[in-house]
């Protein structure tokens, strides 16, 4: 991944769906992302082929994506978080209506 900003993503990801992959996947895609092993040093830990690896890294990316594409789940947490920020910065009145905003974005289950 030489994208900082897709890799974050994707731990994201990670944090919020990896509970739905496989165990191999999981294990896997943990090595990677959290603890940024290459795909030569998980393969040496699992015993597995690099070739091996590198397909359980790519399936269980997909997945997330997929789980991601059909539930949002990240995108309503990022939208969340940018509107509390706009709530954090708006004066005393602006803040009230920010917030009354979230509270209804919360109680419509984003």
């Amino acid at each position: 991944m030489a994208d900082l900003k897709e890799r974050l993503r994707l731990v994201s990801l990670y944090r919020l769906y990896g509970e739905l992959l496989s165990g191999t996947q999981k294990d896997i895609l943990s090595s990677y992302l959290l603890y940024d092993l290459s795909i030569g040093e998980i393969a040496e830990e699992k015993g597995v082929s690099r070739a091996a690896a590198f397909d359980a890294i790519k399936k269980g990316e997909k997945k997330l994506e997929g789980y991601e594409k059909r539930l949002h789940c990240l995108e309503a947490r990022e939208k969340f978080a940018s509107s509390l920020g706009r709530a954090l910065e708006s004066d005393d009145e602006g803040m009230r209506k920010a917030i009354l905003s979230l509270k209804e974005e919360i109680e419509d289950g984003i």
